[in-house]
């Protein structure tokens, strides 16, 4: 495909065109053109409109064609065409030059191209704040599907002696049980200026366990006894089972696992490895058990709304309230709803039991255990309420000179009468 010359700058020339075209004008010519142009530099100076100062200069330049074509390049002129150099070699009879260098000026035209293809296309600014959560390979893939960072169910550690049986281990855990596990050689991004910090981040934060695989090889490396310490302590701090040791081969356990149930890789009978594994690694789904117990909350509030507004529809019923007693259950909002129930029990006498239904539980609340007692507090209310009448149709002792009495006689036998209500009789000893 031919590329259109008049359309790249001749600045775009690179240095083995310049050179080519400079060993072919720097010799002088003596003839001159049809034109009347000299057919050397002096001719392409000429053509280029350049100083009287300049070209002399020139005249003891070793190579005046390349300097020429450094002057064009320093003040960036890109007006200048390819197209248009070949017209000036035109004009100066010398198609030798422009034999020579169609090839080349067509090699450097698609390389100019090029690169003003790539200089279009830009890359979008780096946001600092995500780049330093960016942990994982996964966290990139994520991020450009706007998912967020990526959680594993473990974070696999082990010696690289035994990268056998970690393969055997991603197999059945993430092919087979579709388990998402982490590799520090696997799944790190490069780059990261601290492996350490960005490897505890990742066992604290966005792993739920450590799976450790046990062999002999694992204490040989001073940052497998780290991870291992720090987990450890982790787990102590937050209370959370978070290390898991698999023995892979038979060794003496470290002492940060001796007091930790492990799973034995070579224990044969029925002790299944694999599931024990699978099970152990999974997270409980703490959801279901929130929304359980907060379904069972609300299930109690609506009963315990119930049987408020069941009280207070039968308290509005109840007439000849006392203003005392009034007072007593304002002072006392504690025992409203007992008061209210005895009331109930009181006027409904048919109702023995009331039923709350759980939807949780489906346990029943039965009421016939403290009918006894409500009857009791009922029959003593009713007891202190004559007694109370009583004592107001009592006539006062301050007022009893008040009384409409008709003589002094009557007088006298009601006020002993009265008096001998409130003083002892005397009892006569015998000598």
């Amino acid at each position: 495909m031919t590329i259109d010359l008049s359309t790249v700058p001749l600045a775009a020339a690179t240095v083995t065109s310049r050179q080519v075209i400079a060993t072919m004008l720097n010799p002088v010519k003596v003839l001159p053109s049809d034109n009347g142009l000299p057919r050397d530099w002096r001719g392409l100076a000429h053509q280029l409109e350049l100083s009287s100062k300049f070209v002399s200069m020139l005249v003891s330049h070793s190579d005046p064609t390349m300097r020429i074509f450094t002057e064009l390049t320093d003040k960036n002129k890109k007006d200048i065409a390819i197209k248009d150099f070949q017209a000036m070699m035109e004009q100066m009879d010398r198609w030798d030059i422009i034999d020579d260098t169609e090839a080349l000026f067509q090699s450097d035209a698609e390389r100019y191209l090029e690169h003003e293809q790539k200089a279009q296309i830009s890359v979008d600014p780096m946001d600092e704040c995500i780049d330093k959560k960016i942990l994982t390979l996964d966290d990139i893939h994520r991020l450009k599907q706007d998912l967020g960072l990526q959680y594993y169910d473990a974070f696999l550690l082990y010696a690289e002696e035994d990268i056998d049986f970690v393969n055997e281990m991603i197999e059945k855990l993430e092919v087979q049980f579709k388990l998402k596990l982490c590799l520090k050689d696997r799944d790190l991004v490069a780059g990261l200026e601290f492996e350490h910090e960005a490897v505890m981040e990742l066992i604290s934060e966005r792993c739920n366990r450590l799976l450790i695989i046990v062999s002999p090889n694992l204490m040989k490396h001073s940052t497998n006894k780290f991870f291992l310490n720090y987990t450890q302590a982790l787990s102590i701090e937050k209370r959370q089972r978070k290390i898991i040791p698999c023995i892979y081969k038979s060794c003496e356990l470290p002492f940060q696992l001796k007091y930790i149930f492990n799973l034995d890789y070579n224990r044969k009978g029925l002790f299944d490895f694999w599931g024990k594994l699978r099970d152990s690694i999974q997270a409980p789904n703490s959801t279901a058990t929130c929304s359980s117990t907060q379904i069972g909350n609300n299930s109690i509030m609506q009963e315990t709304t119930e049987v408020k507004k069941i009280c207070s529809d039968k308290y509005s019923d109840i007439p000849h309230i006392t203003q005392e007693t009034n007072k007593e259950t304002i002072k006392s909002p504690q025992h409203k709803n007992e008061n209210c129930k005895n009331e109930i029990i009181a006027k409904e006498s048919n109702i023995e039991t009331l039923n709350v239904n759980n939807k949780k539980n489906k346990t029943f609340l039965r009421w016939e255990k403290i009918t006894s007692n409500l009857k009791t507090k009922q029959i003593k209310k009713n007891d202190q309420l004559t007694t109370e009448e009583i004592v107001q149709n009592l006539p006062s002792v301050n007022n009893l000179d008040s009384l409409d009495l008709s003589s002094t006689y009557e007088y006298k036998k009601k006020k002993k009468n009265l008096f001998s209500k409130f003083t002892k009789k005397k009892i006569p000893v015998k000598t």
